[in-house]
């Protein structure tokens, strides 16, 4: 196998500071994508340890990983292979990178073999070198497969440990939205919403208009801030600054279009020939304001490309969140947890105690000074338990059965007073007798 190693950049651009870095099969597709769209300023290079995969790109700039590891057969799908490949080329990329690079985006696909593994490598390098490092990666949906899912996410952790800001798409929401077109055709949209979110950063530097936002602007916002969402409107005619802005805001690359809480917003406003007026960028400000809670700083900038003729592009860039906006990074909430053990010790402690019940005693009446006792205890009056013998006990059940028998005698021979119709058979045939000595014969 022939080591694919090319460090000659194309004499057009081997001026710029901004570079992008394909890693692995999907990184690759992605960053030819946007090889051919075209991204004005910027050098390309992709890496991948599949070498028969990189001769078909169009991209001039190719590092084979791991050419003794793999020997261009790929990495398997195991991110371990793909770690140690990019760790065997690792002065390759070096050479690569250090030549006046001021700003990295690496692109990958989370959840195979080389992404996962070699990307995190790469961002390590270039935090050694002291470069803005910006990851743009796709993650599969949980249909995929656990392990797939499980191992993107491992390589989203380690790759946050080196990046200043991350941008994650998820698989899911691209078949969500593109799930009825044809694979090539859906394939090729997901490589355009990655080419979007790194032209979308780049073009802000490296496009000059009437106000330009430079390197230094965007290296204040991106820096050390963890995660980034940034989206695209375009827009004409009546309202079309206020159409711009929320189309931006509802872009398939966020998860919510919630900015809230944002501290940092790139804004950058490109119109064609209808230029854009002032009061239309000041709605559009106004706008960003209130869905970030108008405490945002907001760096914008406004340039002109004739090609938009009436239309005009909204790009906002959010950094600064107290709480991620990416629902797949959001932290997960454990589940309050309740000591059974101790709950369930203070319930024995608080069971009912034996009731003793003595011969002649009104049953009713001692389990009601029991239930007396037992919200004493309740309330926090200790009393020591008595253990009474079981057949003291069983003596006791017996002798209140006797006693509601003689009590019945009793209440037999009492007269019954206002007796009704509805009543009147059962308190007198019901007692046993069906006349009393006192009863008048009807003939009086």
């Amino acid at each position: 196998m022939t080591e694919l190693v090319n460090f000659q950049f194309p004499r057009t651009s081997s001026t710029s500071i901004i570079k992008v870095i394909g890693v692995g099969g999907g990184g690759c597709n992605a960053v030819s994508h946007m090889f051919q769209e075209g991204i004005a300023g910027v050098d390309f290079i992709i890496c991948n340890t599949d070498g028969q995969a990189m001769e078909n790109s169009p991209v001039p700039v190719k590092i084979q990983l791991g050419v003794t590891l793999t020997e261009g057969r790929g990495a398997g799908n195991q991110p371990q292979m793909g770690e140690e490949a990019a760790r065997e080329n690792y002065e390759d990329l070096k050479n690569v990178l250090k030549e006046n690079t001021k700003m990295l985006f690496i692109t990958a696909g989370m959840g195979g073999g080389t992404g996962t593994g070699a990307a995190p490598v790469i961002a390590q390098l270039a935090s050694e070198l002291d470069i803005l490092t910006i990851a743009v990666v796709t993650v599969p949906s949980p249909a995929e497969g656990k392990k797939r899912f499980g191992q993107a996410m491992e390589g989203i952790e380690k790759l946050g440990e080196y990046v200043d800001s991350m941008l994650v798409v998820s698989n899911q929401r691209l078949h969500n939205i593109f799930g009825d077109l044809p694979a090539r055709q859906a394939f090729k949209m997901a490589d355009n919403i990655v080419a979007t979110a790194v032209k979308g950063v780049a073009e802000i530097i490296t496009l000059h208009g009437n106000v330009n936002i430079d390197y230094t602007d965007v290296y204040t916002v991106m820096h050390n801030s963890n995660v980034f969402i940034m989206g695209t409107g375009v827009s004409s005619g009546e309202g079309r600054a206020m159409k711009a802005v929320n189309e931006a805001l509802e872009s398939p690359l966020l998860d919510s279009n919630d900015i809230y809480g944002t501290q940092n917003i790139l804004l950058n406003i490109i119109s064609g020939k209808d230029e854009i007026t002032i009061g239309e960028i000041g709605e559009i400000i106004e706008v960003l304001q209130e869905k970030a809670g108008q405490d945002a700083d907001i760096i914008w900038g406004n340039g002109y490309d004739e090609s938009l003729e009436e239309e005009i592009s909204v790009t906002i860039l959010a950094t600064g969140f107290v709480t991620n906006p990416n629902q797949l990074l959001q932290p997960k909430k454990e589940p309050e947890k309740y000591n059974l053990e101790e709950e369930n010790n203070e319930s024995l402690e608080r069971e009912e105690e034996p009731v003793e019940v003595e011969a002649g005693a009104d049953f009713r009446e001692t389990l009601s000074e029991a239930g007396t006792k037992e919200n004493e205890g309740k309330m926090g009056v200790r009393e020591e338990k008595k253990k009474t013998p079981k057949t003291l006990t069983d003596r006791s059940i017996f002798s209140t059965k006797r006693n509601k028998r003689k009590k019945k005698k009793q209440k037999a021979n009492e007269p019954v007073a206002q007796s009704n119709i509805d009543n009147w058979f059962y308190k007198n045939f019901g007692l046993g007798k069906l006349f009393e000595d006192d009863d008048q014969s009807m003939d009086e």
